[in-house]
């Protein structure tokens, strides 16, 4: 499909739910819809810089999941557990990915959200290292340290801006389609302990702020990925098997909304 219109892609932050983002673009992908900017924020935009210089959904798949047939590091157990993930297998991770790569580089315009710990406010970063840029925008706080930069500390995206939309507006998007991976769902269950009311909590702050980032987007996609959070027992490891369920779950959720995509860019 050529569109006469630009299409900018804002791929939001949520931590394991960010495989559901493989499925996103797998299906935009499939059907011809191009896309012209790309955008992310924390685990969003370890996928958009990776899209975004290679285009290549495969070696997406292979760079994230890894080989293992079994087991998936941890990396990616974000806020489901109230235990530590050593900062430095992220950090090797997205050094061998990227190695020295430049926002230059990439085929597809990129903007990747930080968020600035003096200040509380998002930072846009459009040059560069991609590496430096995603480790910033995915430094969960207290799971992994602040990455410093130009004399700066800088922490997870999803804090300032969990799903970048209006970034791409600035861009030059005509249509802004976003993905959000902050699903109403999660909020179902009604069992409560000490650590599932702080864990609740984090979550109902970045649904609410998710909400406020997708008002100006013209198309939401919503993965629902909720029953992975109720009924995973992760420990230590993701099971490669669930992460493709998670891929589909995106995969199909995209399909759903092809009709409105379609009609919008008529």
């Amino acid at each position: 499909m050529k569109n006469l219109k630009k299409i900018g892609l804002a791929l939001g932050s949520g931590g394991f739910r960010g495989f559901a983002l493989i499925g996103v673009l797998q299906a935009l992908e499939e059907n011809g819809i191009k896309i012209d900017f790309i955008s992310g924020s924390s685990i969003g935009s370890l996928v958009a810089a990776h899209y975004a210089l290679f285009q290549d959904l495969d070696l997406l798949r292979n760079d994230i999941v890894g080989n293992s047939k079994n087991k998936l590091p941890s990396i990616f157990d974000l806020g489901l557990k109230g235990g530590l993930v050593k900062g430095d297998k992220f950090k090797n991770l997205v050094d061998r990915v990227f190695d020295k790569h430049l926002f230059s580089e990439t085929k597809i315009p990129l903007r990747v959200v930080a968020t600035d710990l003096a200040t509380g406010g998002g930072n846009i970063f459009e040059e560069g290292r991609l590496a430096f840029s995603v480790q910033a925008s995915c430094a969960v706080p207290v799971l992994f340290e602040p990455v410093k930069i130009r004399q700066h500390c800088f922490v997870d995206g999803g804090l300032s801006d969990p799903v970048p939309v209006e970034v791409l507006k600035e861009l030059g998007a005509d249509i802004v389609i976003a993905v959000n991976l902050y699903h109403k769902n999660e909020f179902i269950s009604r069992r409560f302990n000490l650590v599932n009311v702080a864990l609740r909590s984090t979550r109902i702050v970045l649904y609410n702020l998710a909400q406020a980032s997708i008002k100006s987007a013209d198309i939401v996609i919503a993965p629902d990925t909720s029953s992975f959070i109720r009924t995973n027992d992760f420990k230590k490891y993701l099971n490669a098997s669930i992460v493709d369920k998670m891929i589909l779950v995106g995969y199909k959720e995209t399909l759903k909304c092809l009709p409105a995509i379609k009609k919008i860019l008529e």
